[in-house]
Protein backbone atom coordinates (compact mmCIF):
# COMPACT_ATOMS: atom_id res chain seq x y z
CA UNK A 1 0.00 0.00 0.00
CA UNK A 2 1.08 3.51 -0.91
CA UNK A 3 1.70 6.04 1.76
CA UNK A 4 -1.09 8.56 0.50
CA UNK A 5 -3.87 5.41 0.88
CA UNK A 6 -2.62 4.33 4.45
CA UNK A 7 -2.77 7.97 5.46
CA UNK A 8 -6.48 8.37 3.55
CA UNK A 9 -7.73 4.96 5.19
CA UNK A 10 -6.03 6.60 8.01
CA UNK A 11 -8.39 9.49 8.10
CA UNK A 12 -11.40 7.20 6.58
CA UNK A 13 -10.61 5.48 10.02
CA UNK A 14 -10.34 8.62 12.45
CA UNK A 15 -13.76 9.80 10.80
CA UNK A 16 -15.81 6.55 11.30
CA UNK A 17 -14.57 6.21 14.77
CA UNK A 18 -15.55 9.55 15.90
CA UNK A 19 -19.15 9.50 14.05
CA UNK A 20 -19.66 5.99 16.05
CA UNK A 21 -18.40 8.09 19.15
CA UNK A 22 -20.21 10.61 18.84
CA UNK A 23 -23.21 8.79 18.15
CA UNK A 24 -23.05 6.10 21.18
CA UNK A 25 -22.86 9.58 23.54
CA UNK A 26 -25.68 10.92 21.91
CA UNK A 27 -27.72 7.31 22.81
CA UNK A 28 -26.48 7.38 26.27
CA UNK A 29 -27.39 11.14 26.74
CA UNK A 30 -31.13 10.20 25.78
CA UNK A 31 -30.81 7.29 28.02
CA UNK A 32 -29.79 9.36 30.90
CA UNK A 33 -32.34 11.53 30.31
CA UNK A 34 -35.10 9.43 29.89
CA UNK A 35 -33.87 7.58 32.97
CA UNK A 36 -33.67 10.85 35.09
CA UNK A 37 -37.23 12.14 33.60
CA UNK A 38 -38.47 9.06 34.73
CA UNK A 39 -37.77 8.55 37.85
CA UNK A 40 -38.50 12.39 38.76
CA UNK A 41 -41.64 12.56 40.68
CA UNK A 42 -43.41 15.64 40.80
CA UNK A 43 -43.58 17.55 44.39
CA UNK A 44 -47.38 18.22 45.34
CA UNK A 45 -48.55 20.79 47.97
CA UNK A 46 -52.00 21.10 49.06
CA UNK A 47 -51.32 22.27 52.87
CA UNK A 48 -53.13 25.95 52.48
CA UNK A 49 -51.11 27.03 55.74
CA UNK A 50 -47.88 26.55 54.42
CA UNK A 51 -49.22 28.56 51.32
CA UNK A 52 -46.51 32.01 51.06
CA UNK A 53 -43.73 29.20 51.53
CA UNK A 54 -44.55 28.28 47.70
CA UNK A 55 -44.84 31.03 46.18
CA UNK A 56 -41.81 33.54 44.58
CA UNK A 57 -42.08 36.77 46.88
CA UNK A 58 -40.84 34.44 50.00
CA UNK A 59 -37.73 33.47 47.72
CA UNK A 60 -35.26 35.55 48.94
CA UNK A 61 -32.48 33.70 47.55
CA UNK A 62 -32.37 33.65 43.59
CA UNK A 63 -31.47 29.32 43.79
CA UNK A 64 -34.53 28.66 45.77
CA UNK A 65 -36.90 26.44 43.61
CA UNK A 66 -39.42 28.74 44.46
CA UNK A 67 -38.16 31.73 42.35
CA UNK A 68 -39.65 30.30 39.21
CA UNK A 69 -37.84 32.09 36.57
CA UNK A 70 -38.69 35.65 37.53
CA UNK A 71 -42.30 35.11 36.98
CA UNK A 72 -44.35 37.91 38.70
CA UNK A 73 -46.76 36.00 41.67
CA UNK A 74 -48.39 39.25 42.87
CA UNK A 75 -51.34 38.15 41.22
CA UNK A 76 -51.80 35.80 44.07
CA UNK A 77 -52.82 36.79 47.59
CA UNK A 78 -49.77 37.75 49.67
CA UNK A 79 -51.34 36.05 52.69
CA UNK A 80 -54.76 33.73 53.37
CA UNK A 81 -56.51 35.92 56.43
CA UNK A 82 -59.16 32.80 56.80
CA UNK A 83 -58.11 29.14 55.48
CA UNK A 84 -61.90 28.67 56.35
CA UNK A 85 -61.97 30.93 52.68
CA UNK A 86 -60.42 28.75 50.75
CA UNK A 87 -62.61 25.93 48.38
CA UNK A 88 -59.72 24.05 47.04
CA UNK A 89 -55.19 24.49 46.91
CA UNK A 90 -52.61 22.56 45.65
CA UNK A 91 -49.12 23.61 44.20
CA UNK A 92 -47.03 21.03 41.87
CA UNK A 93 -43.24 21.29 41.33
CA UNK A 94 -41.59 19.07 38.75
CA UNK A 95 -38.41 19.28 37.79
CA UNK A 96 -37.04 16.37 35.33
CA UNK A 97 -34.12 18.90 34.32
CA UNK A 98 -35.81 22.68 34.47
CA UNK A 99 -37.95 23.42 36.98
CA UNK A 100 -42.02 23.40 36.31
CA UNK A 101 -44.94 25.02 38.26
CA UNK A 102 -48.28 24.10 38.17
CA UNK A 103 -50.37 25.79 40.98
CA UNK A 104 -54.62 26.87 41.60
CA UNK A 105 -56.17 28.55 44.36
CA UNK A 106 -59.93 28.82 45.15
CA UNK A 107 -61.38 31.47 47.13
CA UNK A 108 -64.76 32.34 48.55
CA UNK A 109 -65.15 35.68 49.50
CA UNK A 110 -67.45 37.52 51.50
CA UNK A 111 -69.46 40.69 49.47
CA UNK A 112 -66.50 43.07 51.00
CA UNK A 113 -63.35 41.23 50.71
CA UNK A 114 -64.57 40.09 46.87
CA UNK A 115 -65.06 43.92 46.29
CA UNK A 116 -61.65 44.38 47.45
CA UNK A 117 -60.14 42.09 45.66
CA UNK A 118 -61.43 42.75 42.27
CA UNK A 119 -60.24 45.91 42.93
CA UNK A 120 -56.80 44.68 43.74
CA UNK A 121 -56.57 42.80 40.58
CA UNK A 122 -58.24 45.32 38.16
CA UNK A 123 -55.54 47.53 39.21
CA UNK A 124 -52.99 45.46 38.16
CA UNK A 125 -50.82 46.28 35.03
CA UNK A 126 -52.09 43.10 32.75
CA UNK A 127 -50.04 41.79 30.30
CA UNK A 128 -51.20 40.69 27.01
CA UNK A 129 -51.38 36.64 26.55
CA UNK A 130 -53.41 36.25 23.10
CA UNK A 131 -51.76 33.92 20.99
CA UNK A 132 -49.01 32.79 23.71
CA UNK A 133 -49.03 29.13 23.35
CA UNK A 134 -52.16 28.64 21.26
CA UNK A 135 -53.86 30.56 24.14
CA UNK A 136 -57.26 32.00 22.60
CA UNK A 137 -59.09 35.00 24.25
CA UNK A 138 -60.83 33.66 27.84
CA UNK A 139 -64.80 33.76 27.80
CA UNK A 140 -65.94 31.46 30.28
CA UNK A 141 -64.78 33.39 33.31
CA UNK A 142 -64.10 36.68 33.90
CA UNK A 143 -60.40 37.61 33.78
CA UNK A 144 -59.32 39.98 36.04
CA UNK A 145 -55.60 39.71 35.97
CA UNK A 146 -52.78 38.09 34.11
CA UNK A 147 -48.81 38.29 33.89
CA UNK A 148 -47.86 36.17 30.75
CA UNK A 149 -44.83 35.84 29.45
CA UNK A 150 -44.12 33.84 26.09
CA UNK A 151 -40.55 32.46 27.40
CA UNK A 152 -42.01 31.46 31.01
CA UNK A 153 -45.74 30.80 31.16
CA UNK A 154 -49.20 32.84 32.89
CA UNK A 155 -50.04 33.31 36.45
CA UNK A 156 -53.51 34.84 36.41
CA UNK A 157 -56.65 35.48 38.41
CA UNK A 158 -60.39 34.58 36.81
CA UNK A 159 -63.75 35.24 38.80
CA UNK A 160 -67.23 33.22 38.09
CA UNK A 161 -68.67 36.73 39.27
CA UNK A 162 -70.28 34.97 42.74
CA UNK A 163 -68.01 36.12 44.85
CA UNK A 164 -65.48 33.27 44.48
CA UNK A 165 -61.60 34.09 42.50
CA UNK A 166 -59.82 31.56 40.64
CA UNK A 167 -56.08 32.35 41.13
CA UNK A 168 -53.85 30.04 38.56
CA UNK A 169 -50.41 29.84 37.21
CA UNK A 170 -48.15 27.41 34.81
CA UNK A 171 -44.54 28.11 34.47
CA UNK A 172 -41.95 26.43 32.91
CA UNK A 173 -38.88 27.21 31.00
CA UNK A 174 -37.30 27.60 28.21
CA UNK A 175 -40.80 27.52 25.70
CA UNK A 176 -40.19 27.90 21.93
CA UNK A 177 -42.95 28.18 19.19
CA UNK A 178 -42.50 26.59 16.42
Amino acid sequence: MTTKKKILNGIIIAVVAVAVLRTLARIGLIGIMLIGSALSKPEVYNDIESYTEYLSFEAQNSDSKWNKWGMDESIWPSKIDDVSDVVDYKMVYYNPWDAQYLGYLVIDYTPDDYASEITRLKEYPSTDYIGYYSVIEEKTYELLAIYADEYNGFVYALTDGNNRIIYAEEIFCNYRRI
